[in-house]
């Protein structure tokens, strides 16, 4: 009898492990998909000045594209509050998922690129 209560103790932790692990993957693809986002409002922000480069009033496009570079650096923003968020709660419970240091600097290197490809193009 108290063989079966320690093995559904023992599953019921199992079980909990591995749903804290879900919910850090889940939390990293969540990132991912704000990072490629952040990128393609970034590229796409960028690629205008080229594709429409004689479009009138130029400060049309200046607009759409420091918009549109603006928006994907706070969708790489939003991306890292809500990972730096999850990756902390999920900590407290022993879970661990990929190092904040380095998701904070992928995350300020994309934006610092984003910018200084504001220079570049114009």
């Amino acid at each position: 009898m108290a063989d079966d209560r320690d093995q559904h103790r023992n599953l019921g932790q199992a079980r909990t492990d591995w749903a804290e692990r879900r919910t850090a993957l889940s939390s990293e693809r969540t990132f991912a998909a704000w990072g490629r986002t952040a990128l393609s409002c970034i590229g796409v922000g960028l690629a205008a000045t080229k594709l429409f480069g004689d479009l009138q009033p130029q400060w049309l496009l200046r607009v759409v594209v420091v918009g549109l570079v603006a928006l994907g650096v706070l969708a790489l923003a939003f991306g890292y509050y809500s990972f730096n968020k999850s990756a902390r709660d999920l900590e407290e419970r022993g879970e661990h998922s990929l190092p904040l240091g380095w998701i904070g600097a992928f995350a300020v290197i994309l934006a610092l690129l984003g910018i200084a490809g504001l220079f570049l193009v114009w």
